[in-house]
This record gives structure tokens, sequence and C-alpha cells, in this order.
């Protein structure tokens, strides 16, 4: 066995089998180089079609991606059968080892396939502000198993993109003109027509709200305590849509106050019915 492992081991042999494998490393460095070139050519020339194309630089870049990755793989079947591999033992084991891989990481596969979902369907891009349920933040960056977030309060948020395909999104960006909600309550005794002209005159000369559709104020409920009404307007600055919403919350309550219309507190309301356990209680006639 030893002499045997010798005589494989000894230089004779070793530069006779080098020098049958010269040609085909020379071979293998040639494909190489060849392939290189064609991934070259293929980058310049579906890149610049692309972008001819109007295609999103986000869509770009993926289908860049993938084209580098085929040509790579190409490339390394064709130099494995150049020096002597079988490719098709080769080509199924990778199968094989790919199905593996795809049991094991389920949630990185969906959440690839989110990814591409999102960078062609393109339901928002780099810079938008989306709400996903109660979020509200900016997208920073979309990648393939993740897209990150930056909310209102400065804070990362890093989201599955799974999560995000299954979640109902509003983007705010795709449709700047935005309607602003300010909810009040005044009392039962108010006039409503008063309280809505008050408010109406808190618009006077603002030039961030929309002529049209015109501003209004609707009563939304009759509440336990109050009439609700609501202050409803346009504005073409989808950002500005919480800051108005704070600023005329606070406005109102001043102008109100100032035409002395009461904004309840909730509150109850008791009545007493007249009874001879009433008047015991209270030291009445009944007592």
């Amino acid at each position: 066995m030893v002499s045997k492992l010798l005589s494989l081991l000894s230089p004779s042999l070793l530069a006779e089998k080098l020098t049958e494998l010269i040609p085909n490393l020379f071979g293998a460095f040639v494909i190489a180089i060849v392939f290189w070139g064609i991934g070259r050519v293929v980058k310049r020339t579906v890149g610049t079609a692309l972008e001819k194309s109007n295609v999103a630089e986000d869509v770009r870049k993926l289908l860049l991606r993938f084209l580098r990755y085929i040509v790579a793989i190409v490339a390394l079947l064709t130099i494995a059968s150049q020096l002597g591999f079988n490719i098709g033992a080769l080509v199924a084991g990778l199968g094989i080892l790919g199905l593996a891989f795809s049991f094991a990481s389920q949630d990185t596969v969906q959440n690839i396939i989110s990814g591409v979902s999102i960078i062609i369907d393109r339901p928002f891009g780099q810079g938008d502000w989306i709400s996903m349920g109660p979020l509200h933040a900016t997208v920073t960056d979309i990648r393939l198993r993740t897209t990150v977030l930056t909310s209102f309060d400065n804070e990362t948020i890093v989201v599955p993109n799974k999560d995000l395909v299954q979640e109902r999104i509003i983007n705010y960006t795709l449709t700047p003109k935005i309607r602003v909600k300010v909810p009040v309550g005044i009392a039962y005794k108010e006039n409503i027509q008063s309280a809505r002209d008050t408010i109406l005159s808190t618009l006077q000369g603002h030039g961030r709200i929309m002529k049209e559709p015109a501003p209004a104020v609707i009563v939304t409920e009759l509440g336990g305590s109050s009439v609700n009404l609501e202050l409803r307007f346009w504005t073409e600055d989808s950002p500005l849509k919480f800051p108005l919403q704070f600023e005329y919350t606070e406005k109102i309550k001043k102008a109100l106050d100032a035409a002395d219309i009461e904004i309840p507190f909730p509150h109850l309301q008791l009545f007493l019915e007249d009874s001879a356990g009433l008047g015991r209680l209270s030291g009445g006639p009944h007592s």
C-alpha cells in the first residue's frame, strides 16, 4: 500500500500528470478570460438598453446582478468540463444541495422573492413616505431580503420583505395631494353653524391650504358629551399632514375660546325622580 502511494507521488509521474493538465489549464484560463469579456459586454449592453427604456435604477441593478450570476455559473460549468469534471454529476449534486438549502432557509427564500416583487412592482421607492398600520416612516433602502425604514422619530427599522408584501401599505409620496382632518367637539347648547364659521375663519390667508376642493366642517357624531365636528381641507404637500393637523388643533381651540363656544369635557348627567325613599334620604317631607 505504501509502495503504491509512493509510486503515485514520484516526481516523474507528477511531471507526466502536470504535462497532461497544462493544455486543459490553459484552456480553462482562456475560457475564464472569454467569459469575463462576455460578462462586461452583457452588463454594458443590457444596462444601456434598460437605462434608455427608463427602467428604474433598483430594477436595473437587480437584473444586472442576476445576469452576472448566470454568466458566472455558465463559466464555472464550462471550466469544470474543460478540466475533466463530470458536469452531469456536478449539476445533480448542485440541485440536491439547492433543494436542501431551500428547505433549511424557507424564510430567507420568501424574503428574497418578496424583495424581487417589491423591486419590480415598485409599490414604494427609496425616499418615499409610507405607513404600515400605525407606523409612519421613510424608506431608506430596499434590499433583496429586507427593507430599511426610518421612522419620524429617527429610529431605524429593518422589516423582512415578506412582512411588507403581506401588509396594507399607504404610500403618501405617490399622491402628494392629501386631505387633513382635525376633530373637535362642541357643547350641545352651542350653535353648530356659528362653530363652523369660527373654525373656517382660522384658514383665512393660509397659502398651504388648497381652495379647491373647498375646506369644510362636518358633523361626524352626536357623542355622549359633545357634538363632534371635523375640519377637513386639502394640501398639495403630503409631509405637512401631521404638522397642519397639530397646528389647527391649537388654532381651533383658541378661536372657539375667543368666540365663547364651549368645548366640553366628558361628563355624566344624572336625573333623579322624586320618591319616598329619596325623600327620606334627603330629609324632605317624606321622611
